[in-house]
């Protein structure tokens, strides 16, 4: 899967943000200064694929039930969906239209190739937890016994 647009409509302290992506790179890296959001583009790009949690931290600027995320995707097969998530207990999986219709649940299951948010967050959502946590256990795995 590829992500060539991600959408941060309501979701941490972004408001009508959108983070466009390079179709043609192999690799897409996110960095910048501390706070600047980074950590919360990778949640939302969770949260857009496998759904909000029932607990977010994310809606300190919007409410709960305004959160919203959205995005292009595109699969090895060259399909194309765009839509968007939002907060809420069904139907949350909405068009990339000003009405937002509710979208089938099952909509992104080709495009995640039967990923879950664990296997998607530690195999493409390195972040300096992750990077420091896989450092220490380099480093015990090179310690004597």
């Amino acid at each position: 899967m590829r992500v060539d647009r991600l959408d941060l409509l309501r979701y941490g302290h972004f408001t009508d943000i959108a983070l466009s992506f390079r179709s043609d790179a192999r690799l897409h890296v996110i960095y910048g200064p501390n706070e600047a959001g980074k950590s919360t583009v990778l949640a939302a790009l969770g949260d857009l694929l496998f759904g909000f949690p029932e607990r977010v931290s994310s809606n300190f600027l919007h409410k709960s039930g305004d959160l919203r995320v959205g995005a292009s995707l595109r699969n090895q097969a060259g399909d194309r969906v765009s839509l968007r998530r939002r907060k809420a207990r069904k139907n949350t999986v909405l068009s990339d239209t000003d009405d937002e219709t509710p979208l089938r649940d099952d909509v992104l299951a080709p495009f995640l190739g039967g990923a879950s948010r664990d296997v998607f967050s530690r195999s493409f959502g390195l972040d300096s937890h992750a990077l420091r946590d896989g450092g220490d256990a380099m480093l015990r795995a090179g310690e004597a016994p």
